[in-house]
């Protein structure tokens, strides 16, 4: 491909990219809406809600390494379309299911869609390593999650009003927003050699992951972070929208969970603006930061809901919910980054759904059990397990910190010899 030619398409990925991420990174409009939308529109229980993401994980996980194997056969341009395709049709079923088995359909169309969207990432790292500008991956990175952060900043404060004008109306504001990322879809192409990447490289030598401490480390604890992140966005809001429903009605509790959601937001914008400083002048220890984030988000939920007083309840507990999303980017960047940097390119895009296999795998098992747990028993006390859960998870994080250290001077002594 002549040089001007492949510079062309490199920017043209490089200025679709922030779009195509903010507006596929997850199912727009109705993320605001959800707890409410299955509860109100599709009369689901607490349980058939918690168990519909738990069952996904469940079928997702049969379907990792053969997504990963079509991955390898595509390439990563086509499975940046095929994700966006994805996420449409979830946004469909989801809208239009009439039973539980098809908005069920809808959540698996959804979660298999973000495997094929991870072929963006490495896509990115690719057509940035082809014009050398590798250095502005985090830059990059962020200001997808910015747009991302941005658009449901804006969505959030709107998306009750339009809930309580036609309960149907925020998905189909969710449908159209994922038919512009599949549009955007179209113009993005990863112009590497390592747009399709078999099992075996040039020389014909089996490609193996190094599986290394930080390597285990850093799956295990992107696994449970990210469970307990996606619980605490859903368990978390729909504990907030039963505390709350014990005092206000249904279209009153729509508009404070609306209220918590536009801070949220607001917050998440800020996260994301902020994260790239942040992460260049401390970097590793971020590590340890965001996992206490975490434990004290669900702290703050759970030590809330004991608070008689209304009104202190709903701003301690809704603390809680906006700190969960002003972790939720940063960290992701960062252990894929620790991830890229101790590994070789063409592992990449396995590693990738190796951390979201991780995550489905931590998903599925916390949300069977947590699914089981409230047949018999109150949300609280799934709550109260989270809190155990995020102390687990800062001493993880301590041990990959050091581990990271070790490895760095490990390598200083190596180079210095």
């Amino acid at each position: 491909m002549e040089g001007k030619v492949l510079k062309k398409r490199v920017n043209r990925f490089l200025k679709v990219f922030p779009w195509y991420s903010g507006l596929t990174g997850d199912l727009l409009f109705y993320i605001a809406i959800d707890t409410l939308f299955l509860t109100i529109v599709k009369n689901f229980s607490p349980a058939q809600i918690v168990s519909i993401a738990s069952f996904s994980q469940l079928i997702c996980i049969a379907l990792q390494f053969p997504v990963l194997f079509i991955i390898k056969r595509i390439g990563n341009t086509a499975s940046i379309r095929m994700g966006a395709f994805f996420l449409l049709m979830s946004a469909v079923f989801i809208t239009f299911g009439k039973s539980y088995y098809l908005v069920l359909l809808g959540r698996v169309f959804h979660d298999v869609a973000a495997i094929f969207r991870n072929a963006s990432i490495v896509a990115l790292e690719n057509n940035l390593d082809l014009i050398d500008k590798r250095g502005d991956f985090v830059r990059l990175r962020t200001s997808g999650n910015t747009v991302y952060a941005l658009i449901t900043m804006l969505i959030a404060f709107v998306a009750s009003f339009m809930f309580n004008l036609d309960h149907y109306l925020p998905m189909i504001g969710c449908i159209t927003t994922c038919a512009l990322g599949f549009v955007l879809s179209l113009f993005m192409k990863d112009c590497s050699d390592y747009n399709k990447i078999s099992y075996k490289n040039k020389s014909n030598t089996n490609i193996k992951i190094r599986y290394n401490k930080i390597i285990i480390i850093a799956i295990v604890l992107y696994a449970f972070f990210y469970s307990l992140v996606t619980s605490g966005q859903s368990e978390g809001k729909l504990f907030i929208q039963q505390n709350i429903l014990l005092d206000f009605d249904v279209e009153m509790t729509s508009l404070i969970i609306g209220a918590i959601i536009c801070v949220s937001r607001i917050i998440r914008v800020i996260s994301n603006i902020i994260f790239e400083k942040l992460y260049k002048k401390y970097q590793d220890k971020m590590g340890i930061v965001l996992p206490t984030f975490l434990a004290s988000s669900v702290g703050f939920m759970l030590f809330g809901s004991f608070i008689p007083e209304i009104i202190v309840k709903i701003i301690v507990m809704g603390v809680g919910y906006t700190i969960i999303l002003f972790i939720r980017d940063p960290f992701k960047l960062y252990i894929q980054d620790v991830v890229f940097e101790s590994t070789g390119k063409e592992q990449h895009q396995t590693l990738l759904t190796l951390l979201e296999f991780g995550v489905k795998i931590a998903t599925a098992g916390t949300g069977l059990a947590f699914s089981a747990i409230l047949i018999g028993s109150p949300m609280i006390v799934v709550i109260a397990i989270m809190f155990a859960m995020s102390i687990i998870e800062i001493i993880l994080s301590i041990i990959l910190y050091r581990s990271i250290l070790i490895g760095k001077e490990q390598n200083r002594i190596m180079n210095k010899n």
